[in-house]
């Protein structure tokens, strides 16, 4: 098992380990979705950098930090496999922001239900990326919307 996956495991496992302890199933739920999206949105991150073209851009644009690293990855799955992946990722990020930062909202069970089915529709196409021209038009072209972006915002 890699690293990446431990994140699904945990995701996984932490439901059943504090299935006795009502007082905190909000907390074990939120963890549980966020370690879904992480899994997942590594998993396509991992996938687009081991499939770029050594020319086509410095690999480790996906890891420096001027740049949002969710956004090139969302940005690069849209141009590459369609809007279809890219929002379903999205929705899942939007999940975990969710869990993360709104604590007035209740999170349950069901949102976990809701990340493993995304989770498993998401892990369904990941094999549709392989390195090739169209992978790297789609990083360049997502990398230049962030810049364009950015230099907006700059004026």
């Amino acid at each position: 098992m890699t690293e990446i996956d431990g994140f699904k495991s945990i995701a996984g496992d932490l439901p059943g380990f504090y299935a006795t302890n009502r007082a905190i199933v909000g907390a074990v739920s939120r963890t549980s979705v966020g370690r879904y999206y992480y899994y997942i949105f590594l998993k396509y991150r991992e996938a687009i950098y081991h499939n770029l073209s050594n020319n086509v851009i410095d690999r480790f644009e996906l890891f420096k930090s001027r740049f949002n690293v969710h956004t090139l990855v969302l940005k690069t799955i849209k141009y590459y496999v369609g809007e279809d992946i890219s929002d379903k990722l999205n929705k899942l990020r939007k999940m975990r922001n969710l869990c993360d930062y709104n604590m007035s909202a209740i999170v349950n069970n069901k949102h976990i239900g809701v990340a493993i089915s995304i989770v498993q529709y998401l892990e369904s196409r990941l094999l549709s990326i392989s390195a090739g021209t169209d992978l790297d038009n789609a990083f360049v072209m997502a990398l230049n919307d962030i810049k364009t972006y950015q230099n907006k915002q700059k004026m």
